[in-house]
């Protein structure tokens, strides 16, 4: 499983580094629009997430630009911070399938990123298999 993320946000990268590891993630990351579509060229992500606070509106071209040139069946997530609420708005207007507010609890995207891609978390798969 390969999830691109772009993003500018070095913090971000080493934390989520670890955890997708944890969850037999590949990551890959991008810096810009163009650094995005050929990485999502070379690589065929199988989630993108993309942090809508990149300049120049470059989180909304990466969100339009993948879907279109690229996979236009591609789960996307996009991110920014609430007063940001507006780009989230367009991030989905223009294909995203979820969205998640900055500052983001890890936990929180584990669990969305989960959900896109129609994986059951662990815990979830041990109480349905205890119940029945």
């Amino acid at each position: 499983m390969t999830i691109l993320l772009c993003t500018t946000e070095g913090f971000l990268l080493t934390s989520l580094e670890y955890r997708f590891r944890k969850n037999g993630w590949n990551l890959v990351v991008a810096h810009s629009a163009e650094d995005a579509l050929e990485t999502a060229k070379n690589h065929h992500p199988d989630l993108l997430i993309v942090d809508l606070q990149l300049s120049d509106y470059q989180g909304l071209d990466i969100v339009q630009n993948v879907l279109k040139q690229i996979n236009p069946d591609i789960p996307v997530l996009v991110g920014a911070p609430l007063s940001e609420d507006g780009m989230m708005m367009e991030g989905l207007r223009l294909g995203a399938k979820d969205f998640i507010i900055a500052p983001f609890r890890p936990d929180e995207l584990i669990m969305r990123i989960r959900h896109l891609l129609g994986l059951q978390s662990k815990a979830s798969s041990t109480q349905s298999t205890e119940s029945n």
